[in-house]
Order: structure tokens, then C-alpha cells, then sequence
């Protein structure tokens, strides 16, 4: 009689389907603060359930948005700093979720990874969890997934959906026009763009200097739905672009009618020390570090000149600081004067 052989199972090709399930089962109490009242249902089921009838709008229309953290990751998973990478992730996507004046309604992740640590991964669901709650965005679905093959050792990804809500006929940018006042909102560093360039850095870098460094460049993501999401600021603004891949240079002008660009005074605003390390350290040109970085300005509103008073008087009130630093003019590329204040 021939020797029965033993089965290959799932364990064996390296997911763990029980590691799994005790992971979901410790999301709940994570997940549920974040719901408001328009959640459905809770986790577990196949798809989530969001109501919007409470939410009052003549026009309504849903405005949707995907993103991740890219290379960040790397350095959250070297430094074992998980505690802001889920607001990375979350600020990525409500970001530019709101330049579109709406309201963020729902977020869902995306979570895989080569060998599931339920420690070490529960941080970070937490840290979106926590980033949501900033956002005041629900947080009612996700997916995570073991993939060997996919990742190897500790590696892991993010990915983020936010969906949101805005009437047809609020939605923003509307009527720029020359003239309008350009504002800026300071970041927090790099936020989650140039990190491929950054880690080449590092590994250029000597040691002494590279735990400082690697903890601010880990600051997270800002994120500023308060600001956009403040009723006297949307009705004030005409745009609002957020800085990311790309720099000002990439980003400024999809919020911009055909025929208009901006004038912009690059040494209005200070330059977080990481960043100032990076343009510095990679030796970038100016035009190539204002494409390649957020250089300080993590966020655009454009405001109408008659309006630019009650928009700054409004931005003190809610304890936001903003720049003043260019205008609207007409024109197709962007003009900088200055230099950015990296010395």
C-alpha cells in the first residue's frame, strides 16, 4: 500500500489564514470611533454600507480619490516607526479629495505585506484609524492581504480610497481670474513624495547623522481638511491645489484656467530643515528641487483680492497660518522670483 502523502496547505506556502483572522478580530475596537453617523454597518461584512441622506445637498455629486504612501514605507518599516505612516496615508487621499470643495465622507485601506506581524501591523491600521478621526472621515473598510512572493522579509504597502461628497454647483476651483491672491499653508517636511531620492540620500549620509535625520523625515503627511472644510474659507477660496509629486511646479497649474499661471515669490516662507538637507545634499537646482519636492508649502488656496482680508482675519480665528506668496496673472508657465530660503 502506497505511503499517503502529507497535503500542502496554505500555512505551508506562507499565508497564515488563523493570524489573519485574529488581526481582523482586534480591528473593531480601532475602527468603530471612527464612524459617524451615516455608517451602515460594521466590519466583517462583504462591502460596507454608507448612507448619504443625511447629507443636504441640491446638487449632489460623489468625488472620489487613490493614492499611497510610496517609498516612505521603506523608512517607516527601517526605523520601526509606524505611528504616522497611516496619516500619510490617509492625508494623501483626503488631501486632494478637498481641493475639489468637498466633504470627505468614507475612507478604506488597502494593507498587504509578505508575512502578517500582528503587532507590528495593528500600528499601523491604528495610525489610520487615529488619521481619520483627524479628518473626521469614517473609516468602514479595508483589505489585507499576505503576499509571499510578492514582498519578502518585513516589506509591506498602502494603499487608500476616499470618497466624498460636493454640490455640482459649489464645486471648486470656480471664476480664477488674474489678480487673485495666491496663499500657502506649510508642510511638515517632505510629507510622502521624494522618498526614492531621500533614501539615496541617506544611504550617501554619514551615520552620525542619519538617526536625526531619518526621524524628521518621518513627520507626517499634514493633513488640512479643517481648513478646507471650514464654511467661511469655502465660501472665500476660488481654488485649492495640494503640493505633492511634482512640487508647485506640476500641481499648481491643474487647478488653473487655460491662459492664467501664477506669480510666485519663492522667499515668503521658511523651508523645513529635512527638506533644506535634501535640495541641499542632492545639490538640486531650483526649478529641480520646486518639481521634486513640496519645499514647504504643502497646500494652495487661491483667494479673490476684495476677499483677501476676510481670509486672513478667518485664517487666525481657526489658528491656521498661512503666506501670502504670488498672484494670478495671465499666462501658461509659471513664473518664480526670490530664492528659496534653504541657506
Amino acid at each position: 500500500m502506497a505511503k499517503k502523502e502529507k497535503a500542502i496547505t496554505y500555512k505551508d506556502s506562507g499565508v497564515d489564514v488563523d493570524i489573519g483572522n485574529e488581526f481582523v478580530k482586534n480591528l473593531p475596537s480601532m475602527v468603530n470611533s471612527t464612524f459617524d453617523k451615516n455608517v451602515i454597518n460594521g466590519i466583517g461584512d462583504f462591502a460596507a454600507f454608507y448612507s448619504i441622506e443625511n447629507e443636504h445637498l441640491n446638487n449632489p455629486i460623489l468625488v472620489s480619490a487613490c493614492d499611497g504612501v510610496g517609498t516612505k514605507i521603506k523608512l517607516a518599516i527601517d526605523t520601526k516607526n509606524y505611528s504616522g505612516i497611516g496619516q500619510d496615508l490617509v492625508a494623501m487621499n483626503i488631501n486632494d479629495l478637498i481641493c475639489t470643495g468637498a466633504k470627505p465622507l468614507f475612507f478604506l485601506d488597502y494593507l498587504s505585506m509578505s508575512k502578517l506581524n500582528i503587532l507590528e501591523h495593528s500600528k499601523v491600521i491604528e495610525s489610520i484609524a487615529l488619521a481619520c478621526k483627524k479628518a473626521k472621515v469614517s473609516l468602514i473598510g479595508g483589505e489585507t492581504a499576505e503576499m509571499p512572493g510578492i514582498y519578502s522579509n518585513n516589506d509591506f504597502d498602502l494603499a487608500g480610497f476616499a470618497v466624498g461628497l460636493v454640490d455640482r454647483l459649489k464645486k471648486l476651483p470656480k471664476a480664477i481670474k488674474p489678480g487673485d491672491l495666491v496663499y500657502g499653508l506649510p508642510s511638515s517636511g517632505p510629507h510622502s513624495n521624494g522618498f526614492t531620492l531621500i533614501r539615496k540620500l541617506l544611504e550617501l549620509e554619514s551615520r552620525d547623522k542619519v538617526t536625526d535625520l531619518k526621524k524628521s523625515l518621518m513627520a507626517p503627511t499634514r493633513l488640512y481638511s479643517d481648513f478646507a472644510q471650514d464654511p467661511i474659507i469655502l465660501k472665500i477660496c476660488s481654488g485649492f491645489a495640494h503640493i505633492t509629486g511634482g512640487g508647485l511646479v506640476d500641481n499648481l497649474p491643474r487647478v488653473l484656467p487655460k491662459g492664467l499661471t501664477a506669480k510666485i515669490q519663492l522667499n515668503l516662507w521658511a523651508v523645513p530643515s529635512s527638506l533644506k538637507w535634501a535640495i541641499k545634499r542632492a545639490r538640486l537646482s531650483q526649478n529641480q528641487a520646486l518639481q521634486t519636492f513640496n519645499c514647504g508649502i504643502g497646500f494652495i488656496a487661491i483667494v479673490p483680492l476684495n476677499k483677501s482680508k476676510e481670509f486672513e482675519i478667518q485664517n487666525k480665528k481657526i489658528n491656521e497660518p498661512v503666506f501670502k506668496i504670488g498672484e494670478i496673472i495671465q499666462g501658461n508657465q509659471l513664473e518664480f522670483k526670490g530664492n528659496l530660503n534653504i541657506d
